[in-house]
């Protein structure tokens, strides 16, 4: 009966301000749950690509302040609607108090139409979590020189990204501990050794035995390359040696 009691008066209180003892979690890649929920045609944010929870989306990249409450970061002036407000009040939600919590507003025609740019040899601005980034198609050799050319880097290996490890496995090999790294909640570039059954052209890593792989990191990412069978040039969006551009003017 205690530990009843204990329970029933059990609530979250709003923040105090004072002296900062915590640290703000990093952002962390798409979850299981919410590449299931953007897939099924069923779900609320069915295709919605800024879609998160308490286990994955950004963190860090979002805050303003601490602590990490929706007030001190970039999407406070967005007011959740009733459906969002539910999820976020119910502890048996894995959106429960997830502050960048949001859902579907109009944004499958875009990530379809990056995609199909890509697809025609176009570079595209992608805005990220943690800023912008430029992509293109990595198996088309004129793109990829010209995206170096753009961005004044000379030699240095492009990070590639693809939908799934099907696709990477057709260009590297991939054991159990690239795999498991590949599935990470902080989604690093995976180097791979480059000995598959198709070739990538010389320009995206040029001189090197090895490719950098990740895997789709947002919603975002996970819906634009669904129909893109073969990786893309993923970098940041600078120039080189330059810090990566965030705002929307600088883009």
């Amino acid at each position: 009966p205690y530990f009843g009691e204990l329970a029933a008066a059990f609530t979250i209180a709003g923040s105090l301000g004072g002296r900062v003892h915590t640290q703000v979690a990093p952002d962390a890649a798409i979850c299981a749950a919410c590449a299931e929920e953007v897939a099924s045609p069923f779900e609320r944010r069915y295709r919605y690509p800024f879609t998160n929870c308490t286990h994955c989306g950004p963190r860090l990249s979002i805050v303003g302040g601490v602590p990490y409450d929706r007030a001190n970061t970039s999407m406070a002036p967005f007011d959740l609607c009733p459906a969002c407000r539910a999820e976020y009040d119910s502890p048996a939600d894995r959106r429960f108090h997830a502050e960048a919590i949001a859902c579907h507003f109009s944004m499958m025609d875009d990530v379809d139409a990056a995609c199909g740019l890509m697809k025609n040899g176009e570079i595209v601005a992608i805005k990220g979590i943690g800023g912008y980034q430029l992509a293109c198609d990595a198996t088309k050799a004129d793109v990829v020189a010209r995206l170096r050319q753009l961005k004044h880097r000379d030699a240095k290996p492009f990070a590639l990204m693809a939908r799934d490890l099907d696709v990477i496995r057709r260009y590297c090999s991939v054991g159990a501990a690239e795999q498991a790294l590949l599935a990470g909640p902080s989604a690093p570039i995976v180097l791979l050794r480059a000995d598959g059954i198709e070739k990538l052209p010389e320009v995206v890593a040029p001189g090197l035995a090895t490719l950098g792989f990740m895997l789709p990191t947002t919603p975002m990412h996970l819906l634009m390359l669904r129909r893109m069978n073969r990786p893309v040039v993923m970098t940041s969006g600078n120039l080189s040696d330059e810090p990566q551009v965030i705002s929307d003017q600088e883009a």
